[in-house]
């Protein structure tokens, strides 16, 4: 944003209609309409002296008004701060607050010298709005929260934040700051970047953590599938009771030996393999090709990281140059890559923008020149170079600029708005008035904000326009993809074996055919089956067989204890409801605290994954954790950026679905139940459980 002095002469409008249009214009007397009539010589001294101040305003504006020439960031700024013991009220909005506890006297410093952003002070206030909502001064933290989204516009967590605090309070003034993000989103191509990436990592991440999830739960339910076999070969060289836990015990310990959760998941299903059904199978192949897949698609989503490495190509720092202070060393390091990159459109666009604010004129204006020779027809190149021409004082190449911007984008506010500037200071008010209308009614509120900065101090405003988003999504589509980036993977997947490269996941896939032929050899060598009465896991070893049916060592004993086949029948009857009922009240408490589970334990298995990816979604939002991918660091505290009241809308709605779901397939299998035991009365009832053919 460009400033310039306007002429200590009183300016009027052309005509009385243009008071509307240019307020700051009409808000003066003109020295040509007065009470008396005034002598010729006096009114010809003072339309020279008016000429002469208005050549000097524009040559000596960018070292005099250059209002980013002066970086105000903590710690850095080159302003003295006002002394402590001076009283408030004697200062003026020039001297910079040293007080950290008034974000008033910040916004309004900031107002004062057309400070186009203040990153770091907006942020010191956010981590003070935060505190302050954590000790119960809600007031204050909304106060301390709002300052910090006027100190640095393009700072997107405090609108969030104070979006979820009113989302029950004041729902306008919630979505009020949605409408603000959305614009933020719209304009600001590290926001679209920060979305697009995190959207892309949480759904990889989620859908991981649903099939792995599911997978576990498919281990649980069958785990006398698994535990059964080992159980009866370690059997047979010690006693039964030390071979069952051991059985039990390389079903757990896998999990405990540092080799993650999918490596011994994947390995189990593999041994399941010939019991599961095909659902269940293609869960399990759906999993194995996440892991294998997953270094191929960390290397895909690496290229996000690329506007974070100010070393590398194509951005080199350029996308966080928009509202950063002036800093001699940035321009120095832009200089000498523009000239080894003198192809590089982004470099020379980010020189020119970072020597404008230094006030170095012909830099700035040599690299908006190569940058528009790389981009012809640039809208915002040619209004940003217009606005250094006119800070040298070239008017009429300024307004050529502006009108060749106009020409390749009507829509461009920014272009119009400065071309009623220019024409202010030549004094031809009905095409300043036209321009002026014009940007008015393609945007409003930047016309009436740099609008009101003029009118309040006197000075002449440019503004400056940033690159559009699209420039950068092209450069990044283009950019080639480096073999290397160190700190290329998220934080929060580091360290992980799963996205620890393709070592891992030719392990896995090992693991897995290791475990698929430990299946089908198990099978052939004890087949499994269910008992016919109660549904328990038996092998040919341990059944006894009743003709076309089998019982387990439990449902033989209680046959055992009845005179007559018909005493015998009830009693399996009753132990079969017995063990159906305890069973039941098991699979509803696990189904109550894991959605998706009792799903699982009816074989439905993709709801159930869905299920549990948007658990662990709600969970992460309601423990406020920090999205995986950040263009700048983030505080250590962070504020409840999602309203709770959607977090626990959603998880009901999760939960509801769960749950109705598995007393619909309870309802079903109760219905199933009643018509077996109808149709089996006066002989033992089949277990509803797969039976394998292949059992003995």
């Amino acid at each position: 944003m460009a400033r310039m002095k306007l002429p200590r002469s009183r300016l009027v409008s052309a005509n009385a209609h243009a008071t509307y249009n240019v307020p700051w214009v009409a808000r003066v007397r003109s020295p040509w309409v007065s009470p008396g009539l005034r002598a010729a010589g006096r009114i010809a001294l003072i339309a020279l002296l008016t000429l002469a101040f208005d050549s000097v305003a524009y040559a000596q504006a960018p070292s005099s008004a250059a209002p980013d020439a002066v970086p105000v960031v903590s710690g850095k700024s080159s302003l003295k701060p006002a002394p402590k013991n001076v009283p408030a009220s004697s200062r003026t909005l020039l001297d910079v607050p040293h007080d950290l506890r008034k974000v008033s006297e910040w916004i309004d410093y900031r107002a004062a010298r057309h400070i186009a952003s203040m990153p770091t002070e907006a942020r010191i206030f956010y981590r003070r709005g935060l505190n302050a909502k954590q000790a119960g001064q809600d007031d204050e933290a909304l106060v301390d929260v709002r300052g910090a989204a006027e100190l640095d516009p393009l700072f997107v967590e405090p609108h969030l934040t104070i979006a979820a605090w009113m989302a029950t309070r004041e729902p306008s003034q919630a979505l009020l700051q949605y409408a603000n993000v959305i614009e933020l989103l719209r304009q600001d191509f590290n926001l679209q970047l920060e979305l697009v990436a995190n959207s892309t990592l949480l759904f990889a991440q989620a859908l991981f953590v649903g099939l792995l999830l599911a997978a576990m739960c498919i281990v649980f339910l069958r785990r006398e599938d698994l535990s059964h076999g080992w159980s009866e070969e370690l059997g047979r060289h010690g006693s039964r009771a030390s071979g069952r836990i051991w059985g039990w015990g390389l079903l757990i310990l896998p999990y405990f030996a540092g080799f993650g959760l999918m490596l011994p998941t994947l390995g189990f299903l593999g041994v399941l393999w010939p019991n599961m059904r095909i659902r269940e199978r293609v869960l399990g192949v759906m999993l194995l090709l996440t892991v294998l897949l997953t270094p191929l698609a960390l290397s895909s989503l690496s290229r996000f990281s690329l506007t974070l490495h100010e070393d590398q190509a194509p951005f080199y720092g350029i996308t966080g140059l928009e509202n950063q202070p002036y800093g001699a060393e940035r321009e120095q390091r832009l200089a000498e890559l523009a000239a080894r990159h003198h192809d590089d459109g982004l470099l020379q666009f980010g020189l020119g923008w970072t020597a404008r604010r230094g006030n170095h004129l012909p830099v700035a204006e040599h690299a908006y020149r190569r940058a528009l020779e790389l981009w012809p027809n640039d809208s915002r190149v040619l209004n940003d170079l217009g606005n250094v021409l006119a800070m040298q004082g070239h008017a009429d190449e300024a307004l050529d600029c502006y009108r060749k911007a106009t020409s390749a984008d009507p829509q461009n506010a920014a272009a119009w708005f400065n071309t009623s500037q220019l024409l202010t200071q030549r004094y031809d008010y009905q095409a300043a008035n036209d321009a002026l209308s014009r940007a008015s009614a393609i945007n409003f509120e930047l016309v009436k904000d740099y609008q009101s900065q003029a009118t309040n101090d006197g000075l002449l405003v440019l503004v400056d326009q940033w690159l559009t988003p699209k420039v950068f999504w092209d450069a990044l589509r283009a950019a080639p993809l480096p073999q290397s980036l160190p700190g290329s993977l998220p934080v929060a997947l580091r360290g992980h074996l799963e996205a620890s490269g393709w070592g891992f996941s030719v392990l896995t896939l090992i693991v897995t055919v290791l475990g698929l032929f430990l299946g089908r050899w198990q099978q052939k060598a004890l087949p499994m089956r269910a008992c016919s009465n109660c549904g328990s896991v038996v092998c040919r070893r341990c059944a006894t067989r009743r003709r076309e049916h089998a019982l387990c060592p439990t449902c033989t004993q209680i046959e055992a204890q009845a005179e007559s086949p018909e005493f015998s029948r009830v009693l399996l009857l009753r132990h079969r409801q017995s063990h159906l009922k305890r069973y039941h009240w098991i699979r509803t408490g696990l189904s109550a605290l894991v959605p998706g589970f009792g799903l699982l334990a009816h074989r439905r298995v993709f709801t159930a994954v869905l299920l549990l990816a948007a658990t662990w979604l709600v969970a992460r939002l309601w423990i406020a954790a920090p999205p995986p991918f950040a263009i700048e660091p983030r505080l250590t505290l962070t504020g409840q950026e999602v309203p709770v009241v959607f977090i626990v809308a959603v998880a009901a709605l999760v939960y509801l679905i769960s749950i109705a779901r598995y007393f619909q397939l309870c309802a079903k299998e109760h219905e199933r139940e009643a018509a077996l035991a109808s149709a089996g009365r006066g002989r033992i009832t089949q277990s509803t459980r797969r039976v394998t053919p292949a059992a003995a």
